[in-house]
């Protein structure tokens, strides 16, 4: 659930830091369309759909966009109905905010589409209103996450290439997960984040549905109040898991990181390193060659931890908060069980209460006297009359609730299924690119230093074969 207004998440996520903007900002005719230097670009804004009264700054496809043959937003082969894919950012500036927006794409043979392909331009916020809607809409299933504001590469300009580039490819991810999803790819508020136009667009992100969101806080907030009374075993097992694989996956991302931080000062012994030979060899012509090529092995050593540290993956803390979100999950499936687990407890009161009123009636009427007994027993009267209208509407209540449950126990069991399918699949690719990486990085470093050894043994056997071609002649 979004904690500050919109314009509070604008004003924070998207200061304007023009020092360090990576795309060039071109001329533009007053109200007119910013012309593009590229011919490749200019094709790619004029048939998207720009946000409208904005500046836009032109991605440069050197430094900026996605790989040149992907330029043109081209899909694998795919049977799939649904397609989207996120790329192409754009810099926008206003008078009052500077922004990005992606590029979205979808192919699409399902009847509900009018067409078979759109092309839209959202910006990160966009991608939060998305979510909160799915959320909101369907709260028993697991919703992907979104990428952070501030934990992803917080060291970076958030205008920065790399920066940009890491958030495009997460919220890539992240939309995908949601149209291969059964039910999420059928929501409403997908279906207008994947096709509307700006000005549409617009208007159903200022229309908000406060009756869902009110629901949404008051089960979050049942769930911190109350405890309870029947824990069902199959969730209390996913839980369990959900804290000890994050455990595993945090400690994992804290040793990474120390290990990344003693690479980065380890590559800068090897650059200091590296000058010390140089400048020997050139001193002592004896040593020229085995200098020399100590030199060029630090050297290709520095390059391939320059590779290493280029390359580090933030896949750990991606899915330590798919981890929080199917926490979130069952903490919303809690909250709806506890409200059930209420409402059940004030109908027994109800009736617990009714049956005290009743015996109380039959035990007075039969008393002696009727001092004060009139007024005690109008007052029941009007009691009875009213646990009497609220004991139905109560059990019709204790049944809606009931079948809410059940069907988001149902909802929960489906959507865990697939998490643990794709979980098993994500973790093993992680794993893979890891060994993969850590190999070619030691395989270069060891290359580089085998080197060394093989132009030493050359020149051993040079000298020997040059030693008796010598002495033969005298």
């Amino acid at each position: 659930m979004m904690t500050s207004s919109e314009t509070d998440i604008d004003a924070l996520d998207e200061k304007t830091m023009e020092d360090s903007a990576v795309l060039q900002v071109s001329s533009m005719a007053a109200g007119g369309l910013v012309k593009q230097e590229s011919r490749d670009t200019d094709f790619l804004s004029n048939y998207s759909t720009s946000i409208e009264g904005s500046v836009v700054a032109s991605p440069s496809i050197d430094s900026f966009s996605t790989l040149p043959e992907q330029e043109i937003s081209d899909f694998p082969i795919d049977s799939r109905d649904l397609q989207v894919k996120v790329d192409n950012p754009q810099k926008h500036l206003e008078t009052l905010e500077t922004f990005i927006t992606f590029r979205v794409t979808t192919r699409t043979s399902r009847p509900e589409f009018e067409e078979t392909e759109y092309v839209v331009r959202r910006r990160y916020n966009d991608f939060i209103w998305l979510r909160q809607k799915l959320v909101d809409t369907y709260p028993t299933h697991i919703i992907p996450p979104m990428p952070g504001k501030h934990t992803l590469l917080a060291q970076l300009d958030r205008y920065s290439k790399e920066f940009i580039m890491a958030r495009m490819k997460l919220l890539h991810g992240f939309l995908n997960r949601v149209v291969n999803h059964p039910i999420l790819s059928s929501e409403k508020s997908l279906y207008i984040f994947l096709t509307a136009k700006p000005a549409e667009f617009s208007i159903h992100r200022k229309s908000r549905s406060n009756v869902l969101v009110k629901m949404t806080d008051s089960l979050q907030n049942m769930a911190n109040m109350y405890t309870m009374k029947q824990r069902h075993l199959e969730f209390e097992q996913v839980r369990d898991y959900c804290v000890a694989l994050a455990d595993k996956l945090s400690t994992i991302d804290k040793i990474s990181h120390r290990i990344q931080k003693e690479r980065q000062e380890y590559l800068l012994e090897l650059h200091q390193l590296h000058p010390i030979f140089t400048l020997w060899a050139t001193s002592e012509p004896e040593l020229n060659p085995i200098l020399t090529a100590i030199a060029k092995a630090i050297e290709n050593n520095a390059v391939a931890h320059q590779v290493v540290l280029d390359s580090f993956p933030s896949d750990m803390r991606e899915y330590l908060a798919y981890i929080d979100a199917v926490r979130d999950t069952l903490v919303r499936r809690d909250s709806m069980q506890i409200e059930y687990e209420m409402t059940v407890d004030d109908l027994a009161k109800k009736r617990q209460e009714k049956d005290q009123l009743t015996g109380v009636g039959a035990s007075s009427s039969n008393s002696p006297g009727w001092g004060g007994s009139l007024w005690k027993g109008e007052s029941r009267d009007e009691k009875l009359e009213k646990i009497g209208q609220s004991i139905p509407r109560l059990g019709k209540k204790v049944e809606l609730l009931q079948d809410r449950v059940e069907c988001a126990n149902e909802n929960l069991r489906s959507d865990l299924e697939r998490w643990n399918k794709e979980k098993r699949s994500d973790l093993k690719t992680m794993l893979i690119s890891m060994a993969d990486q850590q190999i070619l990085h030691y395989q270069h470093c060891m290359n580089a230093w085998e080197e060394v050894l093989s132009g030493l043994k050359l020149d051993n056997r040079t000298e020997i074969n040059l030693g008796p071609s010598i002495k033969v002649p005298a």
